[in-house]
This record gives structure tokens, sequence and C-alpha cells, in this order.
């Protein structure tokens, strides 16, 4: 009986001082259900009682990140850096960091972090994200080298085939674009930013009825803060491509 009491009285310390990564967990539950908004909340108060690790604070500045709250994402993100000991974490933050210096206008700063990042540490993430900055700059030969080495390291990505197809299309090569285009449309990616680029790029090809039905269909993926383009933008682009 003492020795059950002793176990039960243990557990509930334990339970105690771990409450907020215990918040944490059932908040990266809801957020993998889709519940974005209830599971910024739980992150919030897991935040308000109790410190929390790296990684689930990383994983909070992520979601505020695709919420739109770059300051306060950026407020958790550098918290999370601190905390890090080990330095692929520390990269990793780093990285999320540079997304939000990216949405706050800053490319520049954006890919000079992400390159920093990867040096000497190489990940999927970190391939897409500098992948997307190299197109976002207009860089066609930097961009298509790098994206070439990004498809090389994980070919089976479709951010990263999307980079590339990008990446042929600001170069001039429309055939490999399209090649690459038409391979990813088999997988039906859920993002919107392939279809809106390979619609755009028919259209421009004089092929428009087709690309405007890979827009229209664009506009059924999910968006959000972290999209290359809103629902708005490519409505009202749409429009324009209609009329013109």
């Amino acid at each position: 009986m003492f020795f059950a009491l002793i176990t039960f009285a243990a557990l509930v310390v334990l339970v105690v001082v771990r409450r907020a990564e215990l918040i944490a967990f059932f908040a990266r539950i809801k957020f993998q259900k889709g519940d974005l908004a209830g599971s910024l909340r739980l992150h919030a108060i897991a935040n308000r009682i109790g410190k929390l690790r790296d990684a689930s604070l990383m994983y909070y500045g992520y979601l505020l990140l695709r919420d739109g709250q770059l300051e306060f994402a950026k407020d958790i993100l550098v918290r999370a850096s601190l905390c890090a000991k080990k330095p692929p974490m520390k990269k990793r933050i780093k990285s999320m960091l540079a997304i939000a210096e990216w949405k706050s206008g800053d490319l520049d700063t954006a890919i000079e972090m992400t390159e920093e990042a990867m040096v000497d540490f190489k990940t999927t993430n970190l391939y897409q994200n500098l992948g997307l900055m190299y197109v976002l700059k207009g860089d066609a030969r930097r961009a298509l080298d790098f994206n070439k080495e990004a498809f090389e390291y994980n070919q089976d990505d479709m951010i990263i085939m999307d980079n590339l197809a990008e990446s042929y299309a600001l170069y001039g090569d429309t055939e490999k674009a399209s090649e690459l285009y038409e391979r990813l449309l088999k997988k039906e990616p859920h993002f919107p930013e392939p279809y809106y680029g390979y619609g755009q790029l028919l259209v421009n090809k004089g092929e428009k009825d087709r690309g405007i039905e890979l827009i229209e269909k664009s506009l059924d993926k999910k968006f959000t803060f972290l999209s290359v383009l809103q629902k708005e933008d490519v409505e009202r682009l749409l429009e324009e491509i209609k009329q013109g």
C-alpha cells in the first residue's frame, strides 16, 4: 500500500510538472485533425501555465505562422531557439524564423537565414523552403540549379517537384516544366500552387481553356497564410485572364 501511494504521488507530481507538455500534446492532435484554431487555443494555455520544451515551442511558432500571427510567431520561435541545445533543432527553428522574415517582406534575409541553416544540415523541408525562395527571388539559373539538387535529394516530394517545375518555367524551358507538372498533377497534390502555376503556363502558351480549368481547380485547394498566393489574388488573376 505504501509503495502504491508513493507511485501515485510520483505520477501526480509528474503530471503537474509536465502539464504544459501534456496540453501541447493534445494541441498537436487537434491540429492533425484540422482544427488550427482549437490547437492554437490549447497551445496558448500550455504556454501560459508552464515551461514548454524547444520542440513544442517550435511547433507552436509554426502554427502561429500558418495563422498569420507573424510577430508573436517570431517571439515564440526566438524562445524556442534559446531553449534548444542541439544544433539540428536550432537550424530547424532558424528555418522557420526565415519563413517569418519572408512573409514580413524581407525575402533577402529569409534566403540568407535558410542558406545558413542548410550548412552541413540537409532536410526535405529546408530544400522546399529555399527552393521556393529562389524562385520568388526570380534568379532563374540559381533556382533551377538548386531545385535540381533538391529533386535529387527527394524526387517524391510534391513541393520540391512544384519548385522544380516553376524553376523550369522561370528559366524558359516550358517543355520540361510541362512534363514535370503533368507528373505532379497525377499525384493530385493537396496544395494550390501547382494547379495555378501550370494553369498560368498553359494560358501563356495559348492553351487558355485548360489553363483556366487548372487555375479554377487551384481554388478548391486549401490556402493558408504560408501559401505563395492568397485565394483572393488567384480569383482576381483568374478574372483578368477570362476577360483578356
